[in-house]
């Protein structure tokens, strides 16, 4: 099999594994977030348009950014351009980048440690590494085509 292909099947595994494993933490049960509520006074008439009040209520279902504690800072090293899967909160969720110039690098800083994932293909070699409060953690090269993938 193509190890090029290998790879991207492999991002696209780990992509998967990792939403299934969100949407069972965060506990999904499918329905549509609740629409905000709106509230029109006033009828406007032919002849002329009394003043309207409108009121609406949103509410929010987001929730307070945690409080920063581990620093975290992932890094592909390469020439060209990569496409990079990574954990952003240590929680398992991962993001996906296309295209990205190398050499790419993205600071993070998560509430507690967690499972690190930092996967990059380009067209030439890359290498990954992981520090985590100023110490590198993890680094890995990768042949030509091939995914560099720093994962515990």
């Amino acid at each position: 099999m193509n190890r090029q292909l290998l790879g991207r099947l492999g991002i696209a595994v780990i992509a998967i594994a990792a939403v299934t494993a969100g949407i069972f933490i965060l506990g999904d049960d499918g329905s549509p977030p609740p629409s905000p509520s709106v509230a029109v006074v006033g009828e406007p008439s032919w002849s002329s348009v009394p003043p309207r009040t409108i009121m609406a209520t949103v509410t929010s279902t987001s929730t307070p950014p945690a409080p920063s504690g581990y620093p975290v800072t992932y890094e592909l090293d390469g020439t060209g351009t990569a496409t990079v899967v990574y954990d952003a909160n240590g929680l398992g969720l991962v993001h996906q980048e296309l295209a990205v110039p190398l050499p790419w690098r993205k600071e993070l800083s998560w509430a507690a440690p967690g499972s690190i994932q930092l996967l990059g293909q380009g067209t030439g070699a890359v290498e990954c590494r992981v520090t985590v409060g100023g110490r590198v953690v993890k680094t890995q090269k990768s042949a030509p085509g091939e995914v560099a993938a720093c994962v515990s």
